[in-house]
């Protein structure tokens, strides 16, 4: 006899959670990249639909702010604005 409990999602494929079931299994792992990257001094990159207009957009994220940047045709990151 089994019961279904949150923890029980680690053994539910991921393509087959909801948006916030994932959102909630990646927080921890996503918190522990962030701290790393922000302990180096250096940033994350990740699109945002909500503020980049197209997939040629990307928020580089850092530990005491977030920049709207355009990536060219050759990946090099131009500063759009301050988010």
């Amino acid at each position: 006899m089994s019961n279904s409990t949150i923890s029980d999602l680690r053994f539910v494929p991921i393509f087959q959670l909801s948006d916030q079931e994932l959102q909630e299994r990646l927080a921890p792992t996503y918190e522990k990249i962030k701290q790393e990257a922000f302990a180096k001094n250096t940033y994350l990159t990740y699109y945002d639909p909500s503020v980049c207009p197209t997939n040629l957009y990307k928020v580089h994220e850092y530990s005491d702010r977030k920049e709207l940047v355009r990536l060219d045709e050759h990946g090099k990151a131009h500063f759009v604005e301050n988010l």
